[in-house]
């Protein structure tokens, strides 16, 4: 039973978040926006994930989290329905953008509710142990958006007429967004009956303070008062810093026409390349990294120690593959699919030590607000860098900026470093 709502409900956390800052960097691209403005629109929606931590502690002291949940949901599909229906106005970029915001804003508090009814209903072991199959919910629902309802659009595309008129693309990413909303409109019935209840009205604060007021207050004093504040906002801000640039501008490289120097993939390849085979291969790349740190030591802090390293080469170093793909502009989807498996891989497998490091981050009072706060800077560590790395990418050549984004990983290997020695220092 334990099994069966963490992979439902983290399938519900990686949809929405694929759609805003994935699928909808190819469907700007499909509408015709350039890549500097691409990737500055689609980090813009990243911002309710960087800031969620300030309405945190409303959704630790207020309702229950599993109404929370349901709630969002909710809103997400009639969000994402309006969001189809804008797609048919002449003047759509503005409405659009305003879904796209409400979506990000319902989909980060969703993720509140889901993180701290995570940490409420497992206890130490079960969230180690489960990580990993967490991740593989998570990157299943990415899954969906990238393979498959990205393909959808560029099956929908073709099949209605010329790929190269705009108001196919339109018509196409608008059944698209339908097809989202009524996905959320069932995850929000099936959760209904899914979700059992772990918490009361009546028990839901983690202190004592019985305002909402207070709550925030003592939420952010609880906050500050981490030791290792520092080195904790050293490692969110710069373990992903090469990937952060990778993340946005990789999807238009992989889609950019072969003779601007792209490798000139449709959508129905990108969605089974990327969004098959790369989310596949990151899923496995994650549960593994679950496993090995489950079983790493007596301790999560220890088993981060023991495998911060591994992870981190594993994070950054198939990052090389775009370099060569930039100079070599395979032909071959084989070719093409085999780098992207091993990136994504990489990064599910890295990635694992991130998150174990949240948890452990998030431990004591409040530690439902607290990671929220923990995964909003860790949003803001993706947003920054994947605002500007389009425009780098406009004034780069491919391999230059492929070249830019490998330098970038130095840093994530440092602060690694750093951890193994404060780890052997705290033990």
């Amino acid at each position: 039973m334990k099994l069966t709502w963490v992979l439902t409900s983290n399938f519900s956390e990686g949809v929405p978040y694929a759609i805003v800052n994935i699928m909808m960097v190819a469907m700007f691209a499909d509408l015709g926006l350039d890549a500097g403005t691409v990737t500055l629109l689609t980090s813009l929606l990243s911002l309710p994930w960087a800031v969620k931590a300030l309405w945190s502690p409303v959704v630790d002291t207020v309702g229950t989290k599993r109404n929370w949940m349901l709630w969002m949901q909710a809103v997400m599909a009639v969000v994402l329905g309006l969001a189809a229906l804008s797609l048919g106005l002449e003047s759509w970029l503005v409405p659009l953008m305003v879904c796209a915001a409400l979506t990000a804003f319902a989909s980060a508090t969703y993720d509140i509710s889901c993180d701290g009814y995570y940490m409420l209903a497992l206890d130490e072991h079960d969230q180690s142990f489960l990580v990993g199959f967490r991740s593989f919910a998570y990157r299943l629902g990415m899954l969906l958006v990238t393979g498959g309802l990205t393909a959808l659009a560029g099956w929908w595309m073709q099949s209605e007429g010329d790929v190269t008129d705009p108001a196919t693309a339109f018509s196409a990413w608008s059944h698209t967004l339908f097809a989202a909303a009524a996905l959320f409109a069932v995850l929000c019935l099936l959760h209904s009956f899914l979700l059992p209840v772990v918490e009361s009205r009546t028990s839901l604060s983690e202190t004592s303070s019985p305002t909402v007021g207070n709550a925030m207050a003592d939420t952010v004093r609880t906050f500050f008062s981490k030791p290792g504040l520092g080195f904790m906002f050293l490692f969110l801000f710069t373990y992903r810093l090469g990937e952060a640039f990778l993340s946005k501008t990789s999807i238009l490289f992989l889609k950019a026409p072969v003779a601007q120097g792209g490798i000139g993939l449709d959508n129905a390849q990108y969605g089974l390349l990327y969004g098959t085979i790369g989310i596949l291969s990151l899923v496995v790349g994650g549960i593994l990294g679950g496993i090995a740190v489950s079983s790493g030591g007596k301790s999560r802090m220890e088993s981060l120690r023991r495998w911060i390293i591994p992870m981190a080469i594993a994070l950054n170093v198939p990052d090389l593959l775009y370099i060569w793909m930039s100079y070599a502009q395979p032909s071959s989807l084989w070719t093409v699919g085999t780098c992207v498996a091993i990136e994504q891989f990489g990064y599910g497998f890295g990635f694992t030590a991130y998150t174990i490091y949240l948890l452990e981050c998030a431990q004591g009072p409040w530690k439902t607000a607290h990671y929220a706060f923990l995964t909003a800077l860790m949003a803001v560590g993706m947003m920054i860098p994947s605002a500007i790395s389009g425009y780098c990418m406009n004034a780069l050549s491919y391999p230059h900026f492929f070249l830019l984004t490998v330098l970038l990983t130095v840093p994530g290997f440092i602060v690694s470093f750093m951890l193994v020695r404060r780890a052997k220092t705290r033990g």
